[in-house]
C-alpha cells in the first residue's frame, strides 16, 4: 500500500471577543499601524497600505495611510467597541479635513443603521467608505488569529471589498499558491500543563454556570490562565476574575487602563461610598499604577485544589462580577476624564490610594 503522506493536524478555530486581547483603545490602535496588521488589512480592503507622512489629528481611533503606487489617501478609523451614529459624524469631518479617497472603518460589528448610511455614501460620493469587522479567533487552546472581513459600505454581492481594482493575475495567483505550497505547516501548540488544565477547567465550569443562570455578564470563552476577563461598558475597562493561588484567595476586579485611567480611577472614586452600599461588599482601591488602576473584591481561605468547593467559588464570581457589573456599568459610560481636576499634593501630606472600605448589606 502507498505510503500516506504526513499532515499536519488540524487545530479547532473558536470565535472570541477583541476585547479578550486589546483591553484598551490605544492597545488597539498600536496594533494597527504593525506593517503585519497594515499587510491583512491591505488584503482584505483590496489596498496595499503605507504610513502616511503626518496624521490628521491626535485622536487614537484615526491614523492616515497612504494607498502605494498611487496617490490615494486613506484615513482609518478604528472602535475596540461598537461605533455609534454620532461617531459617524466625527469620521467624516476627519475625512474631509484630510481630503481622503478611501476610508476604511474598523470595529468588531456596525449597527444596521450605520451600515445603511456607509452603503448610501458610496452611492452618492466620491469618497469610498468600508466597513470592516475585526474578528479574534483561537486556534486549538493557545495560539490566536486576527482576520478583517468587510460588511458594508463598498461591498459587491459576494462580499468582496471594491476599495480598490482588485482583479486577478494569473501570474501572482500562480505564485502565490506556490509559496502556500512551500510554506511550514503550524506547529500544533503545546500541551497544557496540569496547572492550565485546572484553570481551563475552573473557567469552564464558571462560563456553563453564567450561560445556565443568564448571568448580566457575558462570558466569553474559558482560559487556561489564571485570569479570565469580561467586557463592561467601553474600551479601556475590564472586568477579571482572578484565581489568586499564592494567596489562597479569589478576586473580581474591575480594572482600568489607558491614558486616561488615573483621571476615571479618580473620577469613580469620588463616589466609592454609594458604590460601596449598591454593592454590599469590601472594595480594596488602588489608584497607585500610572497607566493601570483597579477596584477588587476578595474571597480569601478558598482551596482550589478541592474540586468539591468549586460550585461555591463559581457562585462567588457570578454574583460579585454581577455587583460590579450593575454598580459600575452605567458609572462607566458617564465618565469623562476631561473632567477631573486632580487636587495639588502638599508636602508631608499623605495621600493613600489603596482604600478598604467595609462590607454592608445588600439593598
Amino acid at each position: 500500500m502507498p505510503k500516506r503522506s504526513a499532515k499536519p493536524k488540524l487545530g479547532r478555530l473558536e470565535k472570541l471577543d477583541p476585547t479578550d486581547y486589546w483591553q484598551a483603545q490605544v492597545d488597539f490602535q498600536q496594533w494597527l499601524t504593525e506593517p503585519e496588521t497594515l499587510e491583512l488589512l491591505g488584503e482584505a480592503a483590496g489596498l496595499e497600505l503605507v504610513m502616511a507622512a503626518s496624521e490628521p489629528s491626535s485622536s487614537d481611533q484615526y491614523g492616515l495611510f497612504a494607498a502605494a503606487n498611487s496617490d490615494d489617501v486613506v484615513l482609518v478609523a478604528a472602535h475596540l467597541d461598537g461605533p455609534e451614529v454620532s461617531d459617524l459624524g466625527q469620521l467624516l469631518a476627519w475625512a474631509a479635513a484630510a481630503e481622503v479617497t478611501t476610508v476604511l472603518w474598523i470595529a468588531p460589528a456596525f449597527s444596521e443603521s450605520i451600515a445603511l448610511t456607509l452603503d448610501w455614501l458610496n452611492r452618492t460620493g466620491q469618497v469610498t467608505f468600508l466597513g470592516m469587522a475585526v474578528e479574534l479567533w483561537s486556534i486549538g487552546k493557545a495560539a490566536m488569529a486576527a482576520n478583517f472581513m468587510p460588511v458594508c459600505g463598498a461591498v459587491d454581492d459576494s462580499g468582496e471589498a471594491t476599495a480598490a481594482d482588485t482583479a486577478d493575475d494569473p501570474d501572482e495567483d500562480a505564485e502565490e499558491l506556490e509559496a502556500e505550497a512551500d510554506s511550514p505547516a503550524v506547529p500544533e501548540p503545546e500541551p497544557l500543563t496540569a496547572l492550565q488544565q485546572e484553570n481551563l477547567d475552573f473557567w469552564s465550569g464558571l462560563c456553563d454556570r453564567m450561560d445556565r443562570q443568564g448571568s448580566l455578564v457575558k462570558p466569553g470563552s474559558p482560559s487556561a490562565e489564571s485570569t479570565l476577563g469580561f467586557a463592561i461598558a467601553r474600551a479601556g475597562f475590564r472586568l477579571n476574575a482572578i484565581l489568586d493561588r499564592d494567596h489562597n484567595s479569589l478576586y473580581t476586579e474591575l480594572l482600568l487602563s489607558g491614558i486616561d485611567a488615573q483621571p476615571h480611577f479618580h473620577l469613580l472614586a469620588q463616589e466609592r461610598e454609594a458604590i460601596a452600599d449598591a454593592m454590599g461588599l469590601p472594595l480594596i482601591w488602588d489608584g497607585t499604577g500610572e497607566q493601570a488602576c483597579m477596584v477588587a473584591s476578595t474571597l480569601t481561605s478558598v482551596d482550589l485544589a478541592n474540586r468539591d468547593r468549586w460550585p461555591d467559588y463559581h457562585a462567588w464570581f457570578c454574583d460579585c462580577l454581577e455587583r460590579f457589573y450593575e454598580a459600575f456599568f452605567d458609572r462607566i459610560k458617564q465618565l469623562d476624564a476631561n473632567g477631573y481636576q486632580p487636587l495639588p499634593r502638599h508636602r508631608g501630606t499623605a495621600v493613600s490610594d489603596g482604600l478598604i472600605l467595609p462590607a454592608r448589606p445588600r439593598g
